[in-house]
C-alpha cells in the first residue's frame, strides 16, 4: 500500500501541475530524466499522463505499455489506463480497467466516477447511476458535477426517474447550498413533470440570493408560459426587461445580454398577437 501512495502521489503531482507552463516543455523535461532512467516506469506513468492531457492518445498509450512491461503489478496503471481509454471515447476498454482497479480500491471516488461515466456512455445508465452513488457517498466533499451528471442519466433513462433525479439534486443542494447549476437543473426537472408551482417557488427562492434578477425573471416568464399563464408570463417577461434596462451601459450591451432583450421582446410580441387573434375571434 505504501507503493500505491507513492505512486498515486506522482501521478496527482502530474496532474496538478498539468496548467502550469508549456505541455512540450513539460513532456520535453520527462523525456530528459527517461534518457537517464529509461527504466523508470513511474515516470514513463508522469509521461503518459502528460501526453494524454495534451490529447495525445497514441503516445500515452505507448508510455502506459511501457509502464505495464516494467512494473506490471502498479497498483495505479489501470486507473491511468481507464482514463486514457475514457477520454479516447474506448468506454467499454476504460470500464475493463477500472473494473479491475476498483476492485482492489472499493471507495476510490474518481474511478468510480469514471466507470460511472462510461456506464452512461454504453447507455447502461442505471449502473451508472448506482457508481454515481458510490462515489458520492465515499467522497469527503464531493463535486457538484456529480449529482448533476447523476440526475443527467436519471433524466435520459425517462419521466419515471425524474423524481428520482430531483431528490439526488436536492441532496446535492442540502450537502453543497442551493448551487445554482443545480437549481436550474431541478427547475427543468419540474417542469418536464408539469409541477410548475413547485418550479417557480424553487426559482424565486434562487433568484432572491441572486443580485442580477434579469436571467431569472426571463427563466420565470418561460416557466409560465409553458403553464399557460399568459398574463404573468408577460409580467415576468416585462420585469425581466426593466431589470437589463436598469444595468450599467458596459453589462447591458454585451452580446449575451442584447440576444436575451432581443428574445424576450421576440416573446412579448407573440404573446401580444397571439391575445390580439385571440379577441378578434371572440
Amino acid at each position: 500500500m505504501k507503493y500505491l501512495n507513492i505512486t498515486l502521489f506522482l501521478l496527482c503531482s502530474t496532474l496538478a501541475g498539468l496548467g502550469h507552463g508549456d505541455m512540450h516543455l513539460q513532456i520535453q523535461e520527462v523525456t530528459k530524466e527517461l534518457e537517464k532512467q529509461p527504466r523508470n516506469a513511474a515516470l514513463y506513468l508522469k509521461r503518459g499522463e502528460l501526453f494524454r492531457a495534451h490529447g495525445d492518445m497514441d503516445s500515452a498509450h505507448a508510455d502506459l505499455e511501457r509502464v505495464a512491461a516494467l512494473d506490471p503489478k502498479m497498483e495505479v496503471l489501470p486507473l491511468a489506463r481507464g482514463r486514457l481509454f475514457y477520454e479516447a471515447n474506448w468506454p467499454q476498454s476504460a470500464k475493463i480497467a477500472l473494473d479491475y482497479f476498483i476492485r482492489g480500491h472499493t471507495n476510490h471516488v474518481e474511478a468510480l466516477a469514471l466507470r460511472a461515466r462510461c456506464l452512461v456512455k454504453m447507455g447502461q445508465r442505471l449502473d451508472g447511476v448506482h457508481d454515481y452513488t458510490r462515489a458520492i457517498a465515499a467522497a469527503a466533499d464531493p463535486q457538484p458535477e456529480l449529482y448533476l451528471e447523476r440526475a443527467q442519466a436519471l433524466n435520459d433513462e425517462g419521466p419515471d426517474y425524474y423524481p428520482e433525479a430531483v431528490k439526488g439534486l436536492e441532496e446535492g443542494m442540502v450537502k453543497m447550498g442551493p448551487l445554482v447549476t443545480l437549481q436550474l437543473y431541478a427547475i427543468d426537472l419540474e417542469v418536464k413533470q408539469k409541477k410548475y408551482d413547485s418550479a417557480l417557488s424553487r426559482l424565486d427562492k434562487a433568484s432572491a440570493a441572486s443580485p442580477r434578477k434579469e436571467t431569472w425573471l426571463a427563466r420565470k416568464g418561460e416557466i409560465l408560459q409553458t403553464a399557460g399563464r399568459t398574463d404573468q408570463a408577460s409580467d415576468a417577461f416585462r420585469a425581466a426587461l426593466n431589470a437589463i434596462s436598469q444595468l450599467p451601459d458596459t453589462r447591458r450591451n454585451v452580446p449575451a445580454m442584447q440576444e436575451l432583450q432581443k428574445r424576450i421582446n421576440a416573446v412579448l410580441q407573440a404573446i401580444a398577437k397571439e391575445q390580439s387573434t385571440g379577441k378578434k375571434q371572440s
